[in-house]
């Protein structure tokens, strides 16, 4: 897979990263007891549409190769954002929907990363996790700040996985349809020179 978009796992401490990773590439790691990720792991697959769209089929961007770089928050990662920052084309920013804290660490990686990544909002989904365990979810009005213009999509792992499936599809369809658009720009650019 060298030619794979490369997309970044960024996330408080507890978030689901790892899980939603598993989810997202169909890994079959263990999922139970909590096992903080170490620096950085790469889950490489391919993404295919679960739903016929003919805008993404006509623009060829099923069955894309995906690279998703599950990074830790361990502080000592910090001296590498620029080489995990890297050819990145997208960012999952993910959260604790429950933990008071989440919102504003999540706030802090948006702004430090993106110093590193220059993105545009487009090339962000926030995914704010739900617990489906019977518990209420101590759901209120979170002021997201930097955040709000961010795309969000809530996840509970238990009854929202096809939608959420759906949602990296379109996300990634269109990170993709960008990419591929600001390459031919450059190339036209080359040509004329």
């Amino acid at each position: 897979m060298t030619n794979a978009a490369k997309v970044l796992l960024l996330g408080p401490t507890k978030s689901g990263k790892t899980t939603l990773a598993n989810f997202l590439s169909d890994a079959k790691d263990a999922i139970g007891q909590y096992r903080p990720t170490v620096g950085c792991r790469i889950l490489e697959f391919q993404m295919e549409s679960h739903h016929s769209s003919s805008r993404s089929a006509a623009n060829n961007v099923n069955n894309s190769d995906i690279q998703l770089w599950d990074c830790s928050v361990d502080r000592n990662v910090s001296n590498c954002l620029p080489a995990l920052a890297s050819d990145a084309v997208g960012v999952l920013l993910v959260y604790d929907i429950t933990a008071d804290d989440h919102v504003a660490e999540l706030e802090e990686f948006y702004n430090v990363w993106n110093n590193y990544l220059e993105l545009s909002p487009s090339r962000y989904l926030v995914v704010a996790r739900k617990w489906g365990d019977g518990q209420p979810n101590r759901k209120r009005t979170i002021k997201m700040g930097s955040l709000a213009r961010l795309s969000r999509v809530e996840w509970d792992i238990d009854a929202d996985g096809a939608r959420v499936q759906n949602e990296f599809v379109s996300f990634m369809s269109s990170v993709l349809l960008d990419v591929r658009r600001k390459r031919d720009e450059e190339e036209i650019t080359i040509l004329k020179e």
